[in-house]
C-alpha cells in the first residue's frame, strides 16, 4: 500500500513538474496583463526556414531594452501578417526576472522553387516569368497567384488568344526546404480572326490609306488577321495621329462607335468566333501652315533681371542690352522641319511637335532640361475680309494700335496669305495655323539621384560604371543616350529604358533605369567552316556576367581536319572598379598549313593536285591590359609569350619547311598596343556609327624569340542606315521601321615589316625572321570572296603567302526577318605585298634582275613568249600577261603599287542567316578586273565568268 502511495505521489509530481515547463512559454494575447509594461530582454524565433530571424526583427518594432505595451504588440502582430511571409503567427512571452523574454513562433508559406508554363506554345515563357508578379524563391500568396493568371490571361488577349484559360496548380511541399513547384496550365484556345474593319466617319482621308497605317487587318489569303487587343488600342493612336498629319488638327475618335467585338461567323453553325472592329472617325476642319515666330520670354523678375532667362549668362546686374539667351533665335529657327516656304502646305501635327522637341533637345544637351517650349496657335482665315484687317493698319485709330497691326501683318506672313488667296481659289475659306513658340530656359538641371530597377542579378556597380555622369552632374542628352547603349552594350539586358522624375527642388531630377535582364551563360555547340581554315566543330562554356560582376569566363575546345584548339579565358573589365580591364587566357593549338600544291592537269583550280602541308602546334598564354578613357576610346595592351613548333611535313615542302622542323620548339615573343574608338549603336547588330582599331605588334627584337617583325594593323568600320522598309514615311507602319536597309564599309589592313633580333645573331635564311605561320593569304571566305587562295589569276608570290595585305568591303544588308535573315550584295577588293628584303638567296636575284630576264625570254623564244603571255592552253584569251603580274616591281609594298590595278575584285550576293549557334553565310561570288575605262571600270575574265558557291559557318569575316 505504501508502494502504491508513493508511485501515486511520484506520478503526480512528474505531471505537475511537465506543466509547470509546459507552460513557461504563454501566449501573450492571452496573458497580457502578466507581460505589459515590462522591459524586454530577449526575442527569440521558431518555425522559421527560409526567412531569417535577422529579416523577421527588420519588420518588427520590438527590440531588447525597450518597454513592452499593446501599442507595439498589437503593430508588431499586424506587420507580421502583412509581410505576407506567414500563415500562422503566435508571439509568447515567459518571465525572465522582472522582465520579459519573447518567442516569436510562426509557421512560413512555402515559397517558390520551380515555375513551370504547361502549354504555353504560342507565347514564350520566358516573357511570362518576367511579368508575372509571383517569381522564384518567393513566398506563395493568394494575391500573387491571382495576379499572376490576370497577367498571363492578359498577355494571350494581346496576342489574340482571346479564349485562353489558366489554371494553376501546386506539387507537395518540400518539408525539409518549405519550397513548393508551381504549374500554370494554360489552355491557349484559338486566335480569334478580324473578318471585318469598319471605318466610318471619314470624309476627306480615304479608307484605304487609313487601313495603311494600322497594325490589324482583317484575315485573308495573305493576312492571317489575327486580333489583338494592343493593336486595337495603338492603332486607334495610329489614326488619330495620321489625321492631324493630314491637316485635321481637330481630329478624333468617337468613343460611341469605336469598339470591337466577338460574334460567330456563322450564327446558324456556331462553329467560328470572328472579331469586328469599328473606328468612328471625326475629322473636323483641314487646317494650312502659316509659319512659326520663335522668342524667348523676357518677363522682368521682380530684381529687374529676366525671370525665365538662362542665370549662367545673365547674373545679376548685366545690363539689359547685354542679355544673352543660351541659342539665339536663328540657330532654332535652322532646326525646324517646317520651314519659311512652305507656308500655304498642309499643317502637319507630326512634323509640328519635331519641331517642338527639337527646341528640347537643344536645350537638354545643354543642361537645361527644365526648358519651357510654350507654343500659341493664332488661326487665320484665308478671306478677304480677315486679311483686308492687317493690310489697312494705317486706318488704326492710334499710332500703337498701327504699330501693333503692322508687327502682326509681318509676323503672320499676311503679303504670302494674299498671294495664295490670289492664286489658290480652292484654299480660300481655309484655315491657317500660326505658332508663336515662347522659349523659358529656366534652370539647369542637376542629376540628383540615379536609381536602378530590375538587376536581380546584376550588380549596381556594373550597371553605374557605364554610365559617362553621376549624381550631381550637370544632365547632358548626349551623354544619357550614350549610356544608355553602353549599358544594353554590355549583353547582360533585352531592354534598357531611362525615365525622369522631379527631384528635391526646381533644379534637380532623378533618373530611372529599367532593366530587363536577360541569361548570360552560354553553352553552345556548333561548326565552322572557311576556305582556308577548313570545317571545324566546337564546344563553349561560357558566363558573361559571374556572379553578377560583370566578369566574363569561357572554355572552348575546337577540332577538324585542319584546326584544333583548346583555350581558357578570364576578363575583369573593370579592374579595381576602375575603368581598366584586365584579361588572362591560355591556350593550345594544332593547324595543318599548306604552302603550295603541284598541280597534274592544265587547269590550276580544277585540277588534281599534290598538296604541300605541315602541321604547326604551339601552347601559350596572355594577359592583356585595356583602359577606357573619354566617352568611346579605348586603349590596350596585350603580352603574349608561346612556344610552337612543325611537325609532320609531307613531301613536297620546300626546305625551308623542312628546316623549320628540324628546328623544333622554338619560342615566340609578342607584345600588342593599340588604340579603339567604338561609336556603334548596337555591337550584336549594327546600323550606325563607326567602329576604328590601330593595333601594333612587336614581335621578338628586344623581346627575344626567333620571328622579329612589327605588325601594323588599322581596321576601320562604318555602319550607315539608308532607309527603313516605311521608305521613308510612304508605308504608315511601325513595326516596319526595325527593317532597316544597313550597308557596312570596311577596310582591314596588315602591314609587316621584318626586324633584326637584338640579343644574338640569327641566320635569316635558315631562320626566317618571319616565318611561314606569320605570313598572310589572300580569298575564300574569310577574305575575298569568290577567290581562291592560290587562284591561278594571283601572282606566283601570292601563293605561299605574303607580308602585307590590304582588304576593302561594302556590304549592303535587306532584313528579311531583322534579327535573323538578311539579303546581302557586296564588293570586295584586295591586295598583297611584299618587303625587298624577304628576297634573299636565290630569290634575291630573281628579283633584281627579273626585268632583263624577261627581256631575254622576249628575244630568244619570241613566238612561244607571246603565245604564253596571251593565250591559256586551251586557247583563250588572257587578262593579264603571267610575266607582267608576276613582276615583282608590282608586288613590293609601296605608294606607287597601292593602285587599283594591283587589286584583286568580286561582287555577289547572298544570306546571312543569323541563328544564334550555328550562323551561316551563303554567298555567290564573281570575280571581277579592274580595267582602267573610265565609263566602265569593271569587267569580267574572258575565260571564266562564272559565279562561285561561297559558303561559311561561324563568322569569321576578316
Amino acid at each position: 500500500m505504501n508502494i502504491r502511495k508513493k508511485i501515486k505521489y511520484f506520478s503526480l509530481f512528474v505531471l505537475s513538474l511537465l506543466l509547470l515547463v509546459s507552460a513557461e512559454w504563454v501566449s501573450l494575447w492571452s496573458n497580457r496583463s502578466v507581460f505589459i509594461d515590462k522591459v524586454i530582454t530577449k526575442i527569440e524565433f521558431k518555425g522559421n526556414i527560409n526567412t531569417s530571424s535577422d529579416d523577421i526583427l527588420d519588420l518588427m518594432d520590438m527590440r531588447p531594452g525597450m518597454q513592452l505595451s499593446q501599442g507595439i504588440l498589437n503593430a508588431d502582430m499586424r506587420a507580421l501578417f502583412v509581410s505576407g511571409f506567414f500563415y500562422h503567427i503566435d508571439i509568447q512571452g515567459e518571465a525572465d526576472g522582472d522582465g520579459v523574454k519573447i518567442l516569436v513562433v510562426v509557421k512560413e508559406r512555402p515559397r517558390v522553387k520551380d515555375i513551370d508554363f504547361i502549354g504555353a506554345d504560342e507565347v514564350f515563357p520566358s516573357d511570362l516569368r518576367d511579368k508575372i508578379p509571383l517569381k522564384e524563391n518567393e513566398v506563395i500568396t493568394p494575391k500573387k497567384v491571382t495576379l499572376s493568371k490576370e497577367v498571363i490571361l492578359k498577355k494571350y488577349r494581346d496576342e489574340g488568344f482571346f479564349l485562353a484559360y489558366v489554371r494553376f496548380e501546386t506539387e507537395p511541399v518540400n518539408p525539409e526546404t518549405n519550397t513548393v513547384k508551381v504549374k500554370f496550365i494554360i489552355d491557349e484556345g484559338e486566335e480569334i480572326p478580324v473578318s471585318k474593319i469598319n471605318i466610318f466617319g471619314n470624309s476627306e482621308i480615304d479608307t484605304y490609306d487609313i487601313q495603311g497605317i494600322m497594325d490589324l487587318k482583317e484575315s485573308g489569303i495573305i493576312e492571317s488577321g489575327v486580333f489583338k487587343e494592343s493593336a486595337f488600342e495603338s492603332d486607334k493612336q495610329k489614326i488619330s495621329a495620321y489625321l492631324k498629319s493630314k491637316g485635321y488638327v481637330d481630329a478624333e475618335l468617337s468613343n460611341e462607335g469605336t469598339n470591337w467585338e466577338i460574334r460567330w461567323e456563322n450564327p446558324q453553325k456556331k462553329d467560328k468566333r470572328v472579331v469586328i472592329v469599328n473606328f468612328k472617325i471625326i475629322e473636323g476642319e483641314q487646317y494650312f501652315y502659316n509659319g512659326y515666330s520663335t522668342s524667348h520670354d523676357m518677363t522682368i523678375a521682380p530684381n529687374g533681371m529676366p525671370q525665365f532667362l538662362n542665370k549662367e549668362n545673365n547674373p545679376i546686374g548685366t545690363p539689359k542690352e547685354e542679355w544673352a539667351p543660351v541659342y539665339p533665335v536663328k540657330f532654332l529657327e535652322d532646326q525646324f522641319e517646317f520651314a519659311p516656304a512652305d507656308v500655304g502646305e498642309v499643317f502637319d501635327e507630326t512634323k509640328f511637335q519635331k519641331d517642338r522637341a527639337s527646341i528640347n533637345e537643344a536645350y537638354s544637351a545643354k543642361g537645361y532640361l527644365f526648358a519651357q517650349v510654350i507654343p500659341r496657335r493664332k488661326v487665320i482665315e484665308l478671306s478677304d475680309g480677315s486679311l483686308s484687317r492687317y493690310e489697312n493698319c494705317d486706318k488704326r485709330g492710334s499710332s500703337d494700335g498701327s504699330s501693333d497691326c503692322t508687327e502682326e501683318y509681318n509676323r503672320l506672313n499676311v503679303a504670302k496669305l494674299r498671294k495664295i488667296y490670289e492664286d489658290e481659289p480652292k484654299l480660300r475659306g481655309k484655315k491657317f495655323i500660326h505658332v508663336d513658340f515662347t522659349i523659358r530656359e529656366n534652370n539647369l538641371a542637376f542629376i540628383e539621384n540615379i536609381i536602378i530597377k530590375g538587376n536581380k542579378k546584376t550588380q549596381d556597380r556594373v550597371v553605374r560604371r557605364e554610365l559617362l555622369f553621376k549624381p550631381g552632374d550637370l544632365f547632358n542628352s548626349t551623354l544619357v543616350n550614350r549610356s544608355r547603349e553602353r549599358i544594353f552594350n554590355l549583353g547582360y539586358f533585352k531592354e534598357v529604358n531611362f525615365n525622369m522624375r522631379p527631384g528635391s527642388d526646381e533644379t534637380k531630377m532623378n533618373l530611372i533605369i529599367e532593366l530587363v535582364e536577360q541569361p548570360t551563360g552560354t553553352v553552345s555547340m556548333g561548326g565552322g567552316y572557311g576556305t582556308i581554315t577548313g570545317f571545324s566543330i566546337f564546344t563553349q562554356l561560357g558566363e558573361n556576367n559571374l556572379n553578377g560582376s560583370g566578369q566574363q569566363i569561357t572554355g572552348r575546345v575546337e577540332f577538324g581536319p585542319i584546326r584544333r584548339y583548346l583555350q581558357i579565358s578570364w576578363t575583369e573589365p573593370w579592374f579595381m572598379d576602375k575603368p581598366w580591364s584586365l584579361t588572362l587566357s591560355a591556350f593550345y593549338s594544332s593547324r595543318t598549313l599548306y604552302v603550295g600544291a603541284t598541280s597534274i592537269t592544265e587547269n590550276n583550280n580544277q585540277g588534281i593536285k599534290e598538296v604541300a602541308s605541315y602541321e604547326r602546334s604551339g601552347v601559350g598564354v596572355s594577359a592583356g591590359l585595356g583602359h577606357r578613357f573619354l566617352i568611346n576610346w579605348t586603349h590596350f595592351h596585350r603580352y603574349s609569350p608561346s612556344f610552337f613548333a612543325s611537325t609532320r611535313p609531307t613531301s613536297l615542302v620546300s626546305d625551308q619547311v623542312l628546316a623549320e622542323v628540324d628546328r623544333g620548339w622554338q619560342f615566340r615573343s609578342q607584345l600588342t598596343n593599340g588604340i579603339a574608338y567604338d561609336s556603334r549603336d548596337n555591337v550584336f547588330n549594327s546600323t550606325q556609327g563607326f567602329n576604328l582599331i590601330f593595333s601594333v605588334d612587336n614581335v621578338g627584337q628586344f623581346l627575344g624569340g626567333e620571328s622579329h617583325f612589327d605588325q601594323f594593323s588599322p581596321i576601320l568600320e562604318y555602319y550607315h542606315t539608308w532607309f527603313d522598309y516605311t521608305f521613308f514615311g510612304l508605308i504608315r507602319k511601325n513595326a516596319l521601321r526595325r527593317w532597316r536597309v544597313v550597308q557596312q564599309f570596311r577596310t582591314s589592313s596588315v602591314f609587316t615589316f621584318e626586324r633584326t633580333p637584338k640579343y644574338k645573331n640569327q641566320d635569316k635564311e635558315r631562320i626566317p625572321y618571319i616565318q611561314v605561320q606569320d605570313r598572310l593569304f589572300l580569298g575564300g571566305y574569310e577574305s575575298l570572296r569568290g577567290w581562291f587562295f592560290d587562284d591561278k589569276y594571283y601572282p606566283d608570290e601570292w601563293k605561299d603567302g605574303a607580308s602585307s595585305r590590304v582588304l576593302f568591303t561594302s556590304e549592303m544588308r535587306f532584313p528579311i526577318e531583322p534579327s535573323l535573315l538578311w539579303f546581302v550584295v557586296f564588293f570586295d577588293a584586295g591586295a598583297m605585298y611584299e618587303q625587298i628584303n624577304r628576297a634573299v638567296g636565290e630569290r634575291k636575284e630573281f628579283f633584281k634582275n627579273y626585268d632583263s630576264l624577261v627581256r631575254a625570254q622576249r628575244e630568244k623564244e619570241p613566238v612561244e613568249t607571246y603565245l604564253y603571255e596571251n593565250y591559256n592552253s586551251y586557247g583563250q584569251k588572257l587578262p593579264d600577261s603571267p610575266l607582267v603580274v608576276n613582276d615583282p616591281g608590282n608586288l613590293v609594298l609601296s605608294s606607287k603599287n597601292l593602285s587599283m590595278s594591283n587589286f584583286r575584285f568580286s561582287w555577289g550576293f547572298g544570306l546571312r542567316i543569323q541563328i544564334p549557334v550555328l550562323p551561316l553565310r551563303l554567298y555567290f561570288a564573281q570575280r571581277i578586273r579592274y580595267t582602267g575605262v573610265e565609263d566602265r571600270p569593271f569587267g569580267l575574265y574572258p575565260d571564266n565568268n562564272s559565279f562561285q558557291f561561297v559558303f561559311g559557318i561561324g563568322d569569321m569575316r576578316f
